[in-house]
């Protein structure tokens, strides 16, 4: 017995890891290079059915936008991707390996290019933070859903454990499987988020803004994609908390401002 929770204990100690940025700790069963070569695989299985929009002003301030939060991001295993693509939702996702997708509908919430760069900034923050991963180890754990999901390949997946994964990593709910990232996820990603976009140079006094604007769009019923975040005052309260030691970076850095006018 004491053998087991000794094993138990060591496990537990070697799966335990430090979100950059935040210095969060977080328990995976996963490896980054499995997270990022299944974010591989569901962005090129995401691209199949997809519309993706190029040659547009817009798709183009994606693709900036991306490399600038790419430069200060400090992930050099990361394989940056930037697609715009066509949807009616106001959304947008990073898989883990830095595959990114904006959903053209977003745009009219975000107002100006340092508008989107919160939005691209906080996807950006979960890869970052290895929360799909984090999520895969709780379905591991807890549904055995996803046990030996690096041994088999995403193509090879039956339906049920391959549409699982893709809601792990993000994007379920396009293929029927939602897993709602924690509020303290959310939270997570929005402080990753907000740090990244003023190393990039835009003011981050601008993500405030975006959140306010985006969390009203939907009167009583806001967007799919706010249900699971932390509802707007503390929203508000948290990312104010934040901006002086934002306001570093951004001092430091090659200032955009709010950038172009989307």
């Amino acid at each position: 017995m004491k053998k087991l929770l000794l094993l138990c204990l060591i496990i537990i100690s070697s799966s335990c890891t430090t979100t950059p940025v935040s210095g969060n700790k977080a328990f995976l069963l996963t490896s980054a290079a499995s997270e990022n070569q299944q974010g591989d695989d569901a962005y090129k299985e995401i691209l199949k059915k997809e519309k993706e929009v190029t040659g547009t002003a817009q798709s183009k301030m994606v693709e900036d936008i991306g490399r600038r939060i790419a430069a200060v991001a400090n992930q050099p295993d990361f394989q940056w991707e930037f697609k715009t693509l066509q949807s009616e939702e106001p959304n947008a996702f990073c898989l883990p390996g830095g595959k990114v997708a904006v959903y053209t509908a977003i745009f009219k919430y975000a107002g100006n290019e340092a508008g989107l760069a919160t939005v691209m900034g906080h996807e950006i923050g979960h890869a970052i933070a290895r929360h799909g991963g984090q999520r895969m180890t709780q379905e591991m754990i807890t549904g055995g859903l996803l046990a030996g999901v690096g041994a088999v390949g995403f193509s090879n997946m039956d339906p049920t454990k391959k549409a699982v994964v893709m809601a792990a990593l993000g994007v379920g709910a396009t293929y029927g499987i939602t897993l709602p990232f924690s509020r303290s996820e959310e939270t997570e990603a929005d402080e990753i988020g907000l740090i990244l976009m003023a190393k990039a140079g835009y003011n981050p006094n601008e993500a405030v803004n975006f959140w306010d604007r985006f969390s009203k769009a939907g009167g009583s019923a806001p967007p799919e994609f706010m249900s699971t975040h932390p509802n707007s005052e503390k929203r508000r309260e948290h990312l104010r908390s934040l901006i002086p030691k934002a306001m570093e970076d951004y001092n430091s850095s090659a200032k955009l401002g709010s950038g172009r006018t989307i």
